[in-house]
């Protein structure tokens, strides 16, 4: 499967960028196509080919791939070939788990802690998604579906659980392109973003934790029948 180039991103003015730096801008390019859909289950990636798009060195990569190697995010196989894993249904089933305890968690507590400028940006992001569902942009959807939830996981202003959540959406984001056309089609998803976004402008934690688990829980059980053997 061939590379996917990934956005390529404005150069750093500051000319005392050190090496560990580069290295951290490669990883959050990475991570984020790897959240947002942007990279395919069984995709192979080369070290040569994100340095070129990203403008930087070997090292660079080479660091930031080591660190999703370990999260599990990345494989290398015989010593070379570095490859974005596809799940089985038992890991994504697993993963799936987690998450409906720590998202709606988050969500939780984030429906007290959002302000209004951001719930008003989500808005937006809403907007944004429902465009690409009818335009059947798969990347745009999922890449404003990842922001729509993120951000709320985010203003919840726990650290260490966001950071859970996120290393579980870098493992599950490149299988979820196995959701178009047909559930990713459907209004099913934006439907409950705008429950979410009505808890969200209630300040109701409770509604707002059932609307992402129900999101969760709809579009799980599509893709674990793609999934299955």
């Amino acid at each position: 499967m061939p590379v996917i180039p990934l956005t390529r991103q404005p150069a750093d003015d500051d000319a005392s960028t050190r090496a560990d730096t580069l290295a951290d801008q490669a990883y959050r390019r990475l991570q984020h196509a790897l959240m947002t859909g942007g990279l395919l289950p069984e995709q192979v990636l080369t070290v040569r080919g994100l340095a070129d798009e990203y403008g930087v060195s070997l090292t660079p990569v080479r660091e930031a791939i080591q660190r999703l190697v370990a999260e599990g995010a990345l494989t290398i196989e015989n010593a070379r070939t570095i490859r974005v894993p596809r799940l089985d249904v038992e890991t994504y089933r697993e993963i799936l788990k987690i998450r409906l305890e720590l998202e709606p968690m988050a969500a939780r507590t984030a429906a007290a802690r959002m302000d209004n400028v951001e719930m008003d940006r989500l808005d937006r992001v809403v907007a944004a998604h429902l465009a690409a569902i009818h335009a059947g942009k798969a990347h745009e959807t999922l890449s404003a579906n990842t922001d729509f939830h993120l951000s709320i996981y985010r203003a919840s202003q726990e650290r260490v659980l966001v950071g859970i959540i996120e290393s579980l959406l870098l493992r599950v984001g490149p299988t979820l392109n196995l959701l178009f056309p047909q559930y990713c089609g459907g209004l099913t998803g934006h439907e409950a973003h705008l429950r979410a976004i009505d808890a969200l402008r209630r300040r109701d934690g409770d509604a707002l934790a059932e609307a992402i688990r129900e999101d969760l829980t709809e579009g799980a059980k599509f893709l674990i029948r793609l999934l299955k053997p």
